[in-house]
């Protein structure tokens, strides 16, 4: 399955290298050291070919606030996880976020979370729409929440597995209503800054793989992983931290030595508006 990705994915590589330049005119930015196997995962923007009509339609934005069901179970645990290697067009496939995805669903199942996963073409507008309205819907007092994207990014957007949009602005209304003050929120995507201020708000963690405007990144074949989620994962897994936020800043800090020695650019941070210590 991984060598069938990895062929899919040199033209998209190569496509990225092309547009790059354009996007990020300050930075030489390398997309592919051929050695390890690193690759971008470039703003959807540059590679979406679509008539400019056809993208406006394909754009989601306005939604309105999740009722809580307050007959929910109180004091539960509950995730929704999402990873997208495979997307519409072989052209626009990324490498290893179902990958990230099923290492997200493992960790948060060890901490007791009841998670429900989306990966690959299971994640489509609809079955994103769906299971994000359950998760906004489960966030009443007593319950923890979480949620993890990794795919592609653009603007502030994620990008589903059938090429449509979902704008920050759309997440922060359908956790508007939340009331729980345990939730975290991850982002390993291009330009997915955006998220970090849409979804703060007190009781939550945000990490994001990049900014507004750069990109984040698949590691090698020893990693396995998004650079970021990656390095989240060796903090939990073998550095045995306890909370979310010595985590994030490992992983933060790890990604930018990762991309000084690839010659990248990179901008990860989490913002933390949790009282006390984050526990999974």
């Amino acid at each position: 399955m991984k060598i069938q990705k990895l062929t899919k994915f040199a033209f998209v590589a190569m496509l990225a290298g092309v547009t790059l330049i354009s996007c990020s005119k300050k930075d030489d930015l390398a997309v592919n050291d051929e050695q390890n196997n690193w690759s971008v995962r470039p703003d959807f923007a540059t590679l979406d070919n679509r008539p400019a009509d056809v993208i406006a339609k394909f754009q989601v934005t306005e939604t309105e606030p999740v009722k809580l069901i307050e007959s929910t179970e109180k004091g539960a645990k509950y995730a929704l996880v999402i990873g997208i290697s495979d997307y519409s067009g072989t052209a626009n496939d990324l490498q290893y976020c179902d990958d990230d995805a099923t290492d997200w669903k493992a960790r948060l199942q060890a901490e007791g979370y009841s998670v429900t996963v989306l990966l690959d073409r299971n994640a489509t507008k609809a079955a994103i729409e769906s299971a994000v309205n359950t998760l906004a819907s489960q966030s009443i007092a007593g319950n923890e929440i979480a949620f993890c994207y990794s795919g592609h990014g653009s603007k502030g957007n994620i990008v589903t597995t059938d090429l449509y949009y979902i704008a920050s602005s759309w997440f922060k209304t359908k956790f508007s209503a939340a009331k729980s003050t345990k939730m975290m929120f991850c982002f390993d995507a291009c330009q997915i800054g955006a998220m970090a201020t849409a979804l703060n708000a007190t009781g939550r963690i945000i990490a994001v793989a990049s900014n507004k405007t750069v990109y984040s990144y698949d590691g090698d074949a020893t990693m396995k992983n998004g650079v970021f989620t990656y390095y989240q994962m060796i903090g939990f897994d073998q550095n045995g931290y306890i909370y979310v936020e010595p985590d994030c800043q490992y992983a933060c800090d790890q990604m930018k030595v990762w991309a000084s020695a690839n010659k990248v650019r990179v901008a990860p941070s989490y913002t933390d508006s949790y009282s006390g210590n984050f526990d999974l």
